[in-house]
């Protein structure tokens, strides 16, 4: 985020906040902070630095990764309205359409499909301002039992 998120806005800055991607308090983190945009969806934006870059002016595919791991599993915490549940990523897949530039605007979308017992299914998207879908994401999390 460029700026200070609404309150409506989902933001980890508790002292335990250290997570690369949604933590606030980790200093090399992205600081990713989400919104409810629809039942079982949310979304973020995100600005990569010039030095997120893979090819020159391209984000690393792995910061995209990155990106769509964390608006995935922010579904599942969204959509069950419980942000203490314990999940992780079990299945990824991830396909690059298009060049996700740096130093400008993404927008990331994610939702949640269905779940089946411990089990989350859920999709998701890196787009441009303009709408074009630039890299789309399907994953499975798993409830951890407790």
């Amino acid at each position: 985020m460029e700026r200070t998120p609404a309150p409506d806005w989902i933001v980890h800055d508790g002292p335990d906040a250290h997570c690369f991607g949604c933590g606030h308090r980790n200093p090399h983190g992205l600081k990713l902070a989400f919104r409810p945009c629809g039942e079982g969806a949310v979304e973020s934006f995100y600005t990569a630095p010039a030095h997120h870059a893979g090819a020159p002016g391209v984000v690393h595919g792995g910061i995209q990764a990155t990106l769509l791991d964390e608006i995935l599993g922010m579904a599942v915490h969204g959509a069950l309205d419980d942000r203490n549940l314990s999940i992780v990523t079990v299945d990824f897949n991830l396909r690059y359409r298009r060049p996700a530039p740096t130093e400008t605007r993404l927008h990331l979308r994610g939702r949640l499909l269905r779940r089946e017992g411990r089990d989350f299914f859920v999709e998701g998207e890196i787009a441009s301002e303009d709408g074009a879908v630039l890299t789309t994401a399907e994953a499975r999390w798993r409830a951890l039992e407790r």
